[in-house]
C-alpha cells in the first residue's frame, strides 16, 4: 500500500512539472527577496547551457547538490541579467518531483526561484535541485556575473 501511495504521489509530482501555465507549487515560502551581491558566487559557472530549457523548466533543473539552500543562492549570485544587471531573487516554493536516490523515498523536489533584474517586466522562474550534483551552466537569457 505504501508503494502504491508513493507511486501516485510521484506521478502527480511529475505531471505538475509539465503544466503549461507554470509549475504546481507544492510548498510555498515567505523568504524575503535577496540580491545576488549578498552572496559569494561560484567561479566555475562560465559555460552557457546548450539546452534552452536548462534551469527554466522543472524537468531540466540546475543540479547544485550539497542539500544547501545557500548553494542555490550562490548559484543565482553567479548569474546576471543579459546586460550584466544585478539579480534579485526569492524562493517561491518547491515543485516537480523526479526520481533520485538522493531524495526522500527516492523522490527529489525542485525549488523554484523568482528572479528579477532592472527592466524585466515579469519574473523569470529558475528551477534548482540541491539533491543531485551536475555541471553548472548559465541558463538562456542570463550572463555570467562580473566581479
Amino acid at each position: 500500500m505504501k508503494n502504491v501511495l508513493l507511486s501516485v504521489i510521484f506521478l502527480f509530482l511529475l505531471a505538475s512539472c509539465g503544466a503549461k501555465k507554470g509549475p504546481s507549487i507544492l510548498s510555498s515560502t515567505s523568504n524575503p527577496t535577496q540580491m545576488s551581491s549578498d552572496y559569494e558566487p561560484f567561479v566555475d559557472v562560465t559555460d552557457y547551457a546548450q539546452n534552452e530549457e536548462y534551469g527554466l523548466k522543472g524537468k531540466f533543473p540546475v543540479k547544485i547538490g550539497g542539500r544547501s539552500a545557500v548553494n542555490q543562492r550562490r548559484y543565482l549570485a553567479s548569474l546576471a541579467g543579459p546586460n550584466g544587471e544585478e539579480l534579485s531573487f526569492h524562493r517561491r516554493g518547491s515543485c516537480c518531483g523526479y526520481k533520485s536516490e538522493n531524495g526522500l523515498s527516492g523522490v527529489a523536489l525542485v525549488d523554484v526561484y523568482e528572479v528579477m533584474y532592472d527592466g524585466l517586466e515579469d519574473p523569470i522562474l529558475v528551477f534548482i535541485s540541491f539533491y543531485d550534483l551536475d555541471k553548472l551552466y548559465i541558463p538562456k537569457g542570463f550572463t555570467k556575473r562580473n566581479l
